[in-house]
């Protein structure tokens, strides 16, 4: 992921909050310069509040603070040093809940109904361009941004994808909100290109993606001064949509970014990673206590003497003793901690069970769910916007694939006849369960089956088809006709 700073926002007014104008567009365009913002000021990233979603995302939130063992001679209070243990409560927070959306055994289904041939050709599509791979790393980071662009494009007949970091994106939508074009810029280290002092020289990096062109600029130095940008190679595509995605978990009028599931717990998680710093604080001092000494004063204790024992000889009435804590402290702190933890489930949706209780429970899918209820409910919040997100793109590429072999593009990827087109791009996911089955819900379900087929409830057609998916069926009528062919091993039953 591209993951550098990014350069000044338009202050101009736009028909969504914090996009370009017209106007400030043909600047960027034509004349390759990008205006200054508020009050003459820039930033290299699109808004605030998406810089400090990203530093918790990082654990970089805190590197402009004082360090927490800094120098004893000057005091610098607890809240404005960095802390001495950081918990990466957000980006885990986000990790959990796109590996129950895009994980391997999550991942949904696609399929084009009534064409077989599409449907093979999307498996094949998936494989070649590791698309599951990049969506992983996509919706991570929307989850915690709230957005995140994915770019595809084709090289030597081959699918190259790439995820930007949201800051530094700069998207323009139509009237019916499709991405109508795209900007792309941040800063970066060129190591190929250093200073004096040997340091390598900060540079700016500008691309813009619309639907019919794509544009790459040269990379000028980053200083103070507005950068002016020169045209250095344009991609005439002539698509008619841009290559790439723009993915958000809710979709707002008012804002490209949809909702970060961890912008209301970053108090706490900062309440957390102090508590926990200050309780390592106060364990070390218990392992280590301090000698203190009664009795004597500083000329005696400049005449201390040590014996073969390794003790100190205090005299006659000096006295030595270790002050150590009843670590009464550390145990409050424990039950805040907890209660703070619950805090941020209830908030993040994301439950945080006991390793204990997970293992009583982990031998069937539905305790699960019933455990990781809010979890549950909130990936079927996620899904529908996802889901249509990732079909877009996969219609996208499925179009830019069928133009580019139509242009006569050689050794491509994926082998196809020269006549076929898809019967339709109607793409359909199947999600699979949040939490698969176990065995035992398995044999749960198979009895269930059973029973209403004995029973003349349920057809046995009907009920293949019921537990055709749980056994990896795909042709159901075949399974049914070689169902009907196979031989009666006992007419009598099973005693």
């Amino acid at each position: 992921m591209a993951d550098p700073y990014q350069s000044p926002k338009s202050a101009a007014s736009s028909r969504w909050a914090g996009f370009k104008s017209r106007t400030q567009k043909r600047i960027d365009n034509n004349l390759g310069i990008i205006a200054s913002g508020h009050s003459g000021q820039y930033r290299r990233y699109r808004t605030e509040e998406l810089n400090r979603l990203d530093l918790y995302l990082k654990n970089k939130q805190y590197d402009t603070l004082a360090d927490w063992d800094g120098s004893p001679d000057e005091y610098v209070q607890i809240r404005k040093r960095k802390p001495r243990i950081i918990l990466s409560f957000p980006k885990m927070l986000c990790s959990k809940v796109m590996s129950k959306l895009v994980g391997r055994k999550t991942f949904p289904k696609l399929a084009v109904e009534d064409d077989p041939d599409t449907t093979v050709f999307l498996e094949l599509l998936l494989k070649h361009s590791h698309l599951k791979t990049y969506l992983q790393d996509t919706v991570r980071q929307m989850l915690g941004m709230g957005s995140c662009f994915l770019r595809f494009y084709m090289i030597e007949g081959q699918f190259k994808l790439e995820s930007f970091n949201t800051k530094y994106c700069y998207p323009v939508f139509d009237d019916i909100g499709e991405l109508e074009e795209i900007e792309v810029r941040y800063t970066y280290p060129d190591y190929e290109d250093r200073d004096a002092n040997g340091a390598p020289k900060e540079k700016w990096f500008r691309m813009l993606l619309s639907k019919t062109v794509d544009i790459l600029y040269d990379n000028p130095t980053a200083t103070e001064a507005e950068p002016n940008f020169v045209e250095v190679q344009r991609a005439e595509h002539g698509f008619g949509f841009v290559q790439g995605e723009w993915f958000r978990t809710t979709e707002d009028k008012h804002s490209p970014d949809g909702y970060s599931l961890i912008l209301d717990i970053l108090d706490l998680c900062d309440e957390l990673n102090y508590s926990m710093s200050q309780s390592s604080q106060a364990i070390s001092y218990a392992q280590e206590p301090q000698l203190t000494i009664a009795g004597m004063d500083a000329a005696d204790l400049d005449e201390l003497i040590r014996s073969s024992t390794k003790a100190w000889s205090l005299g006659r009435d000096g006295k030595a003793e270790f002050l150590e804590a009843n670590m009464t402290g550390v145990e409050a702190a424990q039950n805040m901690r907890d209660i703070v933890t619950k805090n941020v489930s209830d908030i993040a949706r994301i439950v945080l069970l006991d390793p204990e209780k997970m293992v009583g429970s982990a031998q069937s899918g539905k305790a699960m769910e019933v455990l990781h209820g809010p979890l549950v409910e909130l990936i079927d919040e996620l899904r529908p916007m996802l889901e249509k997100s990732m079909l877009d793109i996969i219609s996208r590429m499925t179009m830019a694939f069928l133009l580019s072999r139509e242009a006569g593009a050689l050794d491509l990827a994926i082998q196809t006849p020269p006549d076929w087109v898809p019967e339709s791009m109607s793409i359909t996911a199947d999600w699979p369960p949040i939490f698969p089955m176990t065995m035992e819900d398995l044999q749960k379900k198979v009895a269930v089956a059973v029973q209403a087929g004995n029973a003349s409830v349920v057809s046995r057609e009907t009920l293949t088809r019921w537990v055709a998916s749980d056994f990896g069926i795909e042709n159901v009528e075949e399974e049914i006709a070689k169902i009907a062919a196979q031989p009666v091993i006992n007419p009598f039953g099973v005693f």
